[in-house]
Protein backbone atom coordinates (compact mmCIF):
# COMPACT_ATOMS: atom_id res chain seq x y z
CA UNK A 1 0.00 0.00 0.00
CA UNK A 2 1.40 3.40 -0.98
CA UNK A 3 0.71 6.79 0.56
CA UNK A 4 1.17 10.15 -1.06
CA UNK A 5 0.84 12.17 2.12
CA UNK A 6 3.23 10.09 4.25
CA UNK A 7 5.92 7.43 3.72
CA UNK A 8 4.83 3.84 4.09
CA UNK A 9 6.15 1.96 7.13
CA UNK A 10 8.73 0.15 4.99
CA UNK A 11 9.88 3.40 3.38
CA UNK A 12 10.17 5.05 6.78
CA UNK A 13 12.24 2.13 8.07
CA UNK A 14 14.61 2.50 5.13
CA UNK A 15 14.87 6.23 5.79
CA UNK A 16 15.81 5.51 9.39
CA UNK A 17 18.34 2.91 8.25
CA UNK A 18 19.90 5.31 5.74
CA UNK A 19 20.11 8.01 8.43
CA UNK A 20 21.99 5.64 10.76
CA UNK A 21 24.35 4.05 8.25
CA UNK A 22 24.91 7.09 6.04
CA UNK A 23 27.15 6.41 3.06
CA UNK A 24 27.24 2.68 3.85
CA UNK A 25 23.88 2.35 2.10
CA UNK A 26 24.25 2.84 -1.69
CA UNK A 27 22.30 5.83 -2.98
CA UNK A 28 20.62 3.75 -5.69
CA UNK A 29 19.39 1.21 -3.16
CA UNK A 30 18.24 3.94 -0.77
CA UNK A 31 16.33 5.82 -3.49
CA UNK A 32 14.61 2.65 -4.65
CA UNK A 33 13.61 1.55 -1.15
CA UNK A 34 12.52 4.93 0.23
CA UNK A 35 10.15 5.71 -2.63
CA UNK A 36 11.80 9.06 -3.37
CA UNK A 37 11.24 10.50 0.13
CA UNK A 38 14.03 12.77 1.30
CA UNK A 39 15.25 13.84 4.71
CA UNK A 40 18.06 15.95 6.17
CA UNK A 41 20.53 15.82 9.03
CA UNK A 42 19.84 16.96 12.57
CA UNK A 43 21.43 20.42 12.36
CA UNK A 44 19.90 21.23 8.98
CA UNK A 45 16.54 19.96 10.16
CA UNK A 46 16.62 22.16 13.27
CA UNK A 47 17.61 25.25 11.28
CA UNK A 48 14.94 24.64 8.64
CA UNK A 49 12.34 24.01 11.32
CA UNK A 50 13.01 27.41 12.86
CA UNK A 51 12.95 28.94 9.38
CA UNK A 52 9.54 27.36 8.75
CA UNK A 53 8.17 28.77 12.01
CA UNK A 54 9.47 32.23 11.13
CA UNK A 55 8.01 31.98 7.62
CA UNK A 56 4.62 31.03 9.05
CA UNK A 57 4.70 34.04 11.35
CA UNK A 58 5.76 36.38 8.54
CA UNK A 59 2.70 35.35 6.56
CA UNK A 60 0.57 37.24 9.06
CA UNK A 61 2.57 40.41 8.41
CA UNK A 62 2.52 39.94 4.63
CA UNK A 63 -1.23 39.49 4.52
CA UNK A 64 -1.76 42.39 6.89
CA UNK A 65 -3.34 41.93 10.28
CA UNK A 66 -6.67 43.68 9.78
CA UNK A 67 -8.88 41.27 11.75
CA UNK A 68 -8.87 37.88 13.41
CA UNK A 69 -9.60 36.28 10.04
CA UNK A 70 -6.01 37.03 9.08
CA UNK A 71 -4.90 34.28 11.46
CA UNK A 72 -7.09 31.80 9.62
CA UNK A 73 -5.87 32.84 6.16
CA UNK A 74 -2.20 32.81 7.17
CA UNK A 75 -2.59 29.49 8.94
CA UNK A 76 -4.25 27.86 5.95
CA UNK A 77 -1.55 29.19 3.63
CA UNK A 78 1.21 27.83 5.89
CA UNK A 79 -0.48 24.44 6.33
CA UNK A 80 -1.14 24.10 2.59
CA UNK A 81 2.46 25.06 1.79
CA UNK A 82 3.65 22.35 4.17
CA UNK A 83 1.36 19.79 2.55
CA UNK A 84 2.57 20.83 -0.90
CA UNK A 85 6.18 20.28 0.14
CA UNK A 86 5.31 16.90 1.63
CA UNK A 87 3.23 15.58 -1.27
CA UNK A 88 5.05 17.00 -4.28
CA UNK A 89 8.64 17.32 -3.01
CA UNK A 90 8.45 14.14 -0.92
CA UNK A 91 9.94 15.75 2.17
CA UNK A 92 9.85 13.85 5.45
CA UNK A 93 11.53 15.05 8.63
CA UNK A 94 13.32 17.77 6.67
CA UNK A 95 12.48 20.69 8.95
CA UNK A 96 10.98 23.27 6.62
CA UNK A 97 7.67 21.47 6.14
CA UNK A 98 7.51 20.72 9.87
CA UNK A 99 7.95 24.36 10.83
CA UNK A 100 5.31 25.50 8.34
CA UNK A 101 2.87 22.82 9.50
CA UNK A 102 3.26 23.66 13.19
CA UNK A 103 2.95 27.38 12.49
CA UNK A 104 -0.12 26.83 10.33
CA UNK A 105 -1.89 24.67 12.88
CA UNK A 106 -1.16 27.14 15.69
CA UNK A 107 -2.39 30.09 13.63
CA UNK A 108 -5.64 28.30 12.82
CA UNK A 109 -6.00 27.39 16.50
CA UNK A 110 -5.39 31.03 17.41
CA UNK A 111 -8.26 32.00 15.13
CA UNK A 112 -10.48 29.38 16.78
CA UNK A 113 -9.75 30.89 20.19
CA UNK A 114 -11.26 34.17 19.00
CA UNK A 115 -14.58 32.35 18.55
CA UNK A 116 -14.78 31.31 22.19
CA UNK A 117 -17.85 32.90 23.81
CA UNK A 118 -17.08 35.53 26.45
CA UNK A 119 -16.69 33.89 29.83
CA UNK A 120 -14.57 34.76 32.82
CA UNK A 121 -11.01 35.70 32.00
CA UNK A 122 -9.51 32.63 33.68
CA UNK A 123 -11.85 30.20 31.92
CA UNK A 124 -11.28 31.84 28.54
CA UNK A 125 -7.52 31.67 28.90
CA UNK A 126 -7.64 28.01 29.90
CA UNK A 127 -9.88 27.04 26.99
CA UNK A 128 -7.65 28.96 24.57
CA UNK A 129 -4.55 27.25 25.97
CA UNK A 130 -6.20 23.84 25.58
CA UNK A 131 -7.06 24.59 21.94
CA UNK A 132 -3.45 25.58 21.21
CA UNK A 133 -2.15 22.45 22.93
CA UNK A 134 -4.49 20.30 20.87
CA UNK A 135 -3.32 22.00 17.66
CA UNK A 136 0.33 21.38 18.53
CA UNK A 137 -0.41 17.75 19.30
CA UNK A 138 -2.28 17.32 16.02
CA UNK A 139 0.64 18.83 14.11
CA UNK A 140 3.07 16.49 15.87
CA UNK A 141 0.97 13.45 15.00
CA UNK A 142 0.62 14.61 11.40
CA UNK A 143 4.39 15.01 11.08
CA UNK A 144 5.29 12.04 13.31
CA UNK A 145 7.59 14.43 15.16
CA UNK A 146 8.54 13.30 18.70
CA UNK A 147 9.69 16.78 19.77
CA UNK A 148 6.38 18.45 18.93
CA UNK A 149 4.27 15.71 20.49
CA UNK A 150 6.37 15.69 23.66
CA UNK A 151 6.12 19.48 24.02
CA UNK A 152 2.35 19.23 23.55
CA UNK A 153 2.06 16.58 26.28
CA UNK A 154 4.25 18.61 28.64
CA UNK A 155 2.04 21.64 28.04
CA UNK A 156 -1.02 19.47 28.71
CA UNK A 157 0.40 18.41 32.07
CA UNK A 158 1.01 22.05 32.96
CA UNK A 159 -2.54 22.87 31.90
CA UNK A 160 -3.94 20.11 34.12
CA UNK A 161 -1.98 21.46 37.07
CA UNK A 162 -3.37 24.98 36.55
CA UNK A 163 -7.03 23.99 36.86
CA UNK A 164 -9.11 24.78 39.92
CA UNK A 165 -9.62 21.08 40.67
CA UNK A 166 -5.88 20.49 40.64
CA UNK A 167 -5.25 23.37 43.01
CA UNK A 168 -7.88 22.01 45.39
CA UNK A 169 -6.25 18.59 45.37
CA UNK A 170 -2.80 20.13 45.82
CA UNK A 171 -3.95 21.96 48.93
CA UNK A 172 -5.03 18.66 50.42
CA UNK A 173 -2.15 16.34 49.46
CA UNK A 174 0.75 18.67 48.66
CA UNK A 175 1.95 21.21 46.12
CA UNK A 176 2.18 20.17 42.46
CA UNK A 177 1.17 16.60 43.28
CA UNK A 178 -1.46 16.66 40.55
CA UNK A 179 1.09 17.37 37.85
CA UNK A 180 3.44 14.80 39.36
CA UNK A 181 0.80 12.05 39.34
CA UNK A 182 -0.34 13.02 35.83
CA UNK A 183 3.22 12.90 34.52
CA UNK A 184 3.83 9.49 36.09
CA UNK A 185 0.54 8.19 34.64
CA UNK A 186 1.44 9.37 31.13
CA UNK A 187 4.92 7.86 31.45
CA UNK A 188 3.37 4.54 32.50
CA UNK A 189 0.95 4.64 29.58
CA UNK A 190 3.78 5.38 27.15
CA UNK A 191 5.79 2.52 28.67
CA UNK A 192 2.92 0.08 28.18
CA UNK A 193 2.25 1.23 24.62
CA UNK A 194 5.95 1.17 23.78
CA UNK A 195 6.12 -2.52 24.65
CA UNK A 196 4.02 -3.29 21.58
CA UNK A 197 5.81 -3.81 18.24
CA UNK A 198 5.33 -1.03 15.69
CA UNK A 199 6.42 -1.00 12.10
CA UNK A 200 7.00 2.75 12.06
CA UNK A 201 10.16 3.89 13.87
CA UNK A 202 8.51 7.26 14.53
CA UNK A 203 5.92 5.64 16.82
CA UNK A 204 8.70 4.15 18.91
CA UNK A 205 10.52 7.48 19.05
CA UNK A 206 7.43 9.40 20.17
CA UNK A 207 6.71 6.91 22.96
CA UNK A 208 10.38 6.73 24.00
CA UNK A 209 10.57 10.50 24.29
CA UNK A 210 7.53 10.47 26.58
CA UNK A 211 9.00 7.67 28.69
CA UNK A 212 12.11 9.77 29.36
CA UNK A 213 10.66 13.29 29.39
CA UNK A 214 7.63 12.75 31.63
CA UNK A 215 9.58 11.55 34.71
CA UNK A 216 11.98 14.47 34.24
CA UNK A 217 9.11 16.97 34.13
CA UNK A 218 7.32 15.35 37.07
CA UNK A 219 10.42 15.30 39.29
CA UNK A 220 11.30 18.88 38.37
CA UNK A 221 7.84 20.08 39.33
CA UNK A 222 7.99 18.30 42.66
CA UNK A 223 11.55 19.38 43.40
CA UNK A 224 10.71 23.02 42.64
CA UNK A 225 8.05 22.83 45.33
CA UNK A 226 10.26 21.02 47.83
CA UNK A 227 13.04 23.58 47.48
CA UNK A 228 10.73 26.10 49.13
CA UNK A 229 9.08 23.63 51.50
CA UNK A 230 12.10 21.60 52.63
CA UNK A 231 12.34 23.52 55.91
CA UNK A 232 8.69 22.79 56.65
CA UNK A 233 8.35 19.01 56.68
CA UNK A 234 4.71 19.22 57.68
CA UNK A 235 3.84 20.93 54.43
CA UNK A 236 4.82 17.87 52.39
CA UNK A 237 4.50 15.03 54.94
CA UNK A 238 1.16 13.93 53.48
CA UNK A 239 2.58 13.69 49.95
CA UNK A 240 6.04 12.31 50.69
CA UNK A 241 5.09 8.66 51.12
CA UNK A 242 2.92 8.52 47.95
CA UNK A 243 5.68 10.28 46.04
CA UNK A 244 8.31 7.76 47.13
CA UNK A 245 6.01 4.83 46.36
CA UNK A 246 5.17 6.17 42.91
CA UNK A 247 8.82 6.74 42.05
CA UNK A 248 9.81 3.28 43.27
CA UNK A 249 7.00 1.61 41.33
CA UNK A 250 7.70 3.57 38.14
CA UNK A 251 11.47 3.01 38.35
CA UNK A 252 10.95 -0.73 38.92
CA UNK A 253 8.56 -1.04 35.98
CA UNK A 254 10.89 0.87 33.67
CA UNK A 255 13.94 -1.08 34.78
CA UNK A 256 12.16 -4.41 34.31
CA UNK A 257 10.85 -3.39 30.89
CA UNK A 258 14.19 -2.05 29.72
CA UNK A 259 16.07 -5.16 30.79
CA UNK A 260 13.49 -7.54 29.40
CA UNK A 261 13.07 -5.83 26.04
CA UNK A 262 16.60 -4.37 25.80
CA UNK A 263 15.36 -0.83 25.21
CA UNK A 264 17.32 2.28 26.11
CA UNK A 265 14.44 4.67 26.84
CA UNK A 266 12.97 2.74 29.83
CA UNK A 267 16.46 2.40 31.31
CA UNK A 268 17.01 6.16 31.02
CA UNK A 269 13.57 6.78 32.53
CA UNK A 270 14.43 4.44 35.42
CA UNK A 271 17.63 6.40 36.09
CA UNK A 272 15.63 9.63 36.14
CA UNK A 273 13.19 8.13 38.63
CA UNK A 274 16.04 6.93 40.84
CA UNK A 275 17.57 10.42 40.80
CA UNK A 276 14.19 11.92 41.74
CA UNK A 277 13.83 9.34 44.50
CA UNK A 278 17.23 10.30 45.89
CA UNK A 279 16.25 13.98 45.94
CA UNK A 280 12.95 13.18 47.64
CA UNK A 281 14.70 11.10 50.29
CA UNK A 282 17.11 13.97 50.86
CA UNK A 283 14.21 16.31 51.61
CA UNK A 284 12.70 13.66 53.90
CA UNK A 285 15.86 13.65 56.05
CA UNK A 286 16.69 17.31 56.72
CA UNK A 287 18.53 16.39 59.92
CA UNK A 288 21.32 14.60 58.06
CA UNK A 289 24.20 16.72 56.84
CA UNK A 290 24.53 17.12 53.11
CA UNK A 291 28.06 15.70 53.09
CA UNK A 292 26.98 12.60 54.99
CA UNK A 293 24.01 12.14 52.67
CA UNK A 294 26.22 12.42 49.58
CA UNK A 295 28.72 9.92 51.02
CA UNK A 296 25.92 7.49 51.81
CA UNK A 297 24.44 7.78 48.33
CA UNK A 298 27.85 7.30 46.75
CA UNK A 299 28.55 4.16 48.81
CA UNK A 300 25.12 2.76 47.94
CA UNK A 301 25.65 3.45 44.22
CA UNK A 302 29.09 1.83 44.38
CA UNK A 303 27.72 -1.30 46.06
CA UNK A 304 24.89 -1.60 43.55
CA UNK A 305 27.27 -1.08 40.64
CA UNK A 306 29.69 -3.77 41.85
CA UNK A 307 26.80 -6.18 42.47
CA UNK A 308 25.41 -5.61 38.98
CA UNK A 309 28.85 -6.03 37.45
CA UNK A 310 29.32 -9.39 39.14
CA UNK A 311 25.77 -10.47 38.32
CA UNK A 312 26.22 -9.64 34.64
CA UNK A 313 29.50 -11.50 34.26
CA UNK A 314 27.31 -14.11 32.62
CA UNK A 315 25.00 -12.96 29.85
CA UNK A 316 21.50 -12.17 31.17
CA UNK A 317 18.95 -11.79 28.39
CA UNK A 318 21.57 -10.24 26.11
CA UNK A 319 23.19 -8.04 28.80
CA UNK A 320 26.72 -8.63 29.99
CA UNK A 321 29.36 -6.65 31.84
CA UNK A 322 32.20 -8.32 29.95
CA UNK A 323 33.91 -6.11 27.34
CA UNK A 324 32.95 -6.98 23.79
CA UNK A 325 36.63 -6.94 22.79
CA UNK A 326 37.37 -9.89 25.06
CA UNK A 327 38.68 -12.88 23.14
CA UNK A 328 36.14 -15.24 24.64
CA UNK A 329 32.80 -16.54 23.62
CA UNK A 330 30.92 -15.72 20.37
CA UNK A 331 33.07 -12.71 19.54
CA UNK A 332 36.23 -14.83 19.53
CA UNK A 333 34.45 -17.48 17.47
CA UNK A 334 33.55 -14.93 14.81
CA UNK A 335 37.13 -13.71 14.68
CA UNK A 336 38.43 -17.25 14.37
CA UNK A 337 36.02 -18.10 11.56
CA UNK A 338 36.93 -14.92 9.69
CA UNK A 339 40.65 -15.57 10.05
CA UNK A 340 40.20 -19.12 8.81
CA UNK A 341 38.23 -17.96 5.79
CA UNK A 342 40.85 -15.35 4.90
CA UNK A 343 43.68 -17.84 5.38
CA UNK A 344 41.97 -20.32 3.11
CA UNK A 345 41.53 -17.75 0.38
CA UNK A 346 45.08 -16.41 0.61
CA UNK A 347 46.86 -19.77 0.68
CA UNK A 348 48.59 -20.73 -2.63
CA UNK A 349 47.06 -23.51 -4.68
CA UNK A 350 49.19 -26.64 -4.68
CA UNK A 351 49.70 -28.35 -8.05
CA UNK A 352 48.35 -31.89 -8.09
CA UNK A 353 51.01 -34.56 -7.84
CA UNK A 354 51.55 -36.91 -10.77
CA UNK A 355 50.23 -40.39 -10.29
CA UNK A 356 52.86 -42.99 -9.69
CA UNK A 357 51.43 -45.34 -12.27
CA UNK A 358 49.03 -44.94 -15.17
CA UNK A 359 47.49 -48.11 -16.36
CA UNK A 360 47.67 -48.91 -20.05
CA UNK A 361 50.15 -46.26 -21.14
CA UNK A 362 52.54 -47.12 -18.36
CA UNK A 363 55.27 -45.30 -16.49
CA UNK A 364 58.73 -46.45 -15.57
CA UNK A 365 58.11 -49.21 -13.16
CA UNK A 366 54.43 -49.14 -14.08
CA UNK A 367 52.02 -51.30 -15.93
CA UNK A 368 53.22 -51.23 -19.52
CA UNK A 369 56.00 -49.96 -21.73
CA UNK A 370 55.74 -46.33 -22.74
CA UNK A 371 59.33 -45.32 -23.32
CA UNK A 372 59.12 -42.74 -20.53
CA UNK A 373 61.84 -43.19 -17.92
Amino acid sequence: MTYRWRPTPDEERWLALAAKLGAAVPSAVSAARTGGWRSTGLLARAALFVLGLVAGGLLVGLIGFSSETTLLIAGLFAALAAEWLIVTRRLFASGIEEGLCVAGYLLVAGWITTLIPPLSDIVTVRIAALVLIGAAGAAGLRLLNPLVTTCAVLALVQWVGSTAAARTVDQAIGGNMTMFVTGCAIATLALVLGARPYRRPSYDRMLDWLVVAMPVAACMQLASWNVYAMLSTAATSTSRLPTVLLLVALASAMLFTGLRQRRHAPLLGAMVCIAGLAVELRFATPGIATEAWLIGCGIAALVVGVALDRYLRESRNGFTSRPLTSREGPHDLLQTVGAAALAQRSSPDLSPSEPAMSGGGGRFGGGGASGSY
